[in-house]
């Protein structure tokens, strides 16, 4: 990313706060985004060199060479715009991969490569030969794309032409009568009107589906309704599942029936309310198998960060620091799936074990002030944590409030994980005190 322009400070403040999002916040939260980069890597090295070893440190290895060899090119080789407006006029060619960061960026011209874009506007209209890879607010593409269009968007308008496939993550999704898609499409949308030609299969989840146009496989459809007008035209077999039945006007062309299931609402009976007790239970007995394992494998750890766990105000603020560098590795990693590295999964979810745990040690603290700090016993320890952890979890349970319960609890536990790994690298790290002279 370096070699590419991105420097360690304005890539996570471009790609999340400059323009992409919330445009004007990264002056103030420049010294805190550097400080968690900085505390995490700490983290991690000191983790990795002294507790891991060689079994995962040549996982880690491995991983890094695939993910090298996955990448289909290097990131130096690519054009990096970030401005304003970023605009390639009519007639301009960029014989190269365009990644560009800003307010707006509108493709009038030609890109010879893939389009990277993070933008409240991102409009092509020129000639794209690679992939459109965006995260933007609207999205339109009214020009042709020799490659796959893949966005996150609040809305998409598709016009002009896709060479191979889109898939769309959106709010609205609209398919213009004279777009073409060559390809087939996979959509996640509140709503879609689907009127243009698409030459392969969709694959659909929307609260509302209108279909108007071609579609030159078969059509799988979940959603709250579907209606299908009369110029439709659906040549393969297509299944709806769905509350109600769908609406198929006079005139659509249909190579078969639809086959319809239909999903009834889920009501709050007896049945799903036991359900979610027996869920309910069986989670707290996981979380709180998995805080015995490390009572009783990693007792040093634990301890530590238990102690860092009481300090409460400090753990919250290394925790929310930690979950906003999260939200970078997993806007990465999905980007890195998009482009077809499977790595970026496992780059993401690196945060998922230290979130998980984050319950046992607010837990266990929760115990200890409810019962006293506990005798150096084993069985004592586990008692207070089975206790502080059923407290959590019940009001994890209550309507509203344990959303706000939950987010406590991951900020203030991911601090104290991530302050025990520090505490205990420092201590691993320093020298041995001389004895004293006889």
């Amino acid at each position: 990313m370096s070699n590419a322009g991105f420097g360690g400070t304005d890539l996570f403040s471009m790609i999340v706060f400059s323009g992409a999002f919330w445009e004007g916040w990264s002056d103030m939260i420049d010294a805190m985004q550097v400080g968690a980069l900085i505390l995490l890597a700490i983290v991690a090295i000191a983790w990795i060199r002294r507790r891991l070893r060689r079994s995962v440190a040549i996982a880690v290895v491995v991983a890094a060479l695939l993910l090298a060899v996955a990448l289909p090119q290097r990131v130096d080789a690519a054009e990096v715009r970030r401005g304003r407006s970023i605009l390639v006029p009519a007639g301009d060619v960029i014989h190269n991969d365009l990644i560009a960061a800003g307010p707006s960026v509108r493709i009038d011209g030609t890109v010879e490569g893939d389009v990277i874009a993070f933008t409240r506007n991102l409009t092509v209209t020129g000639h794209v030969t690679g992939d459109v890879i965006g995260f933007a607010g609207e999205t339109v593409i009214d020009g042709i794309v020799d490659g796959n269009v893949r966005v996150f968007s609040r809305s998409v308008i598709l016009q002009g032409s896709v060479g191979k496939n889109v898939t769309a993550f959106a709010n609205t999704v609209d398919l213009i009568s004279r777009a073409n898609v060559g390809g087939g499409m996979i959509l996640l949308a509140a709503e879609a009107d689907l009127d243009g030609k698409m030459q392969r299969d969709l694959l659909g989840l929307a609260g509302r589906t209108d279909l108007d146009g071609l579609i030159g496989g078969q059509a799988w459809i979940h959603g709250g309704n579907l209606t299908v007008e009369s110029n439709a035209d659906i040549r393969g077999p297509a299944t709806f599942q769905g509350p109600q039945q769908p609406v198929v006007e006079s005139g659509a062309k249909l190579a078969s029936p639809i086959q319809t299931e239909i999903t009834p609402d889920v009501r709050r009976n007896r049945r799903s309310v036991a359900r979610v007790a027996i869920r309910a239970i069986f989670s707290y007995a996981g979380a709180l198998v998995v805080g015995i394992l490390l009572l009783v494998i990693f007792p040093g750890f634990f301890r530590a960060t238990l102690r860092e766990a009481g300090s409460i105000g400090l753990p919250i603020g290394i925790g929310a620091l930690a979950l906003i560098a999260g939200a970078f590795l997993v806007i990465l990693g999905i980007l890195l799936v998009f482009i077809g590295v499977g790595a970026g999964v496992a780059g993401a979810m690196a945060y998922a074990p230290i979130l998980y745990v984050a319950q046992v040690f607010v837990g266990a603290w929760l115990g200890n002030k409810l019962m006293g700090v506990p005798p150096p016993v084993t069985s004592a320890m586990i008692g207070r944590m089975a206790a502080g952890l059923l407290i959590v979890r019940v009001a994890g349970l209550i309507p509203i409030l344990g959303g706000f319960v939950w987010l406590a609890v991951l900020l203030w536990g991911t601090g104290a994980v991530l302050l025990g790994f520090y505490r205990m690298s420092r201590l691993e790290s320093a020298p041995p005190e001389a004895p004293l002279p006889a």
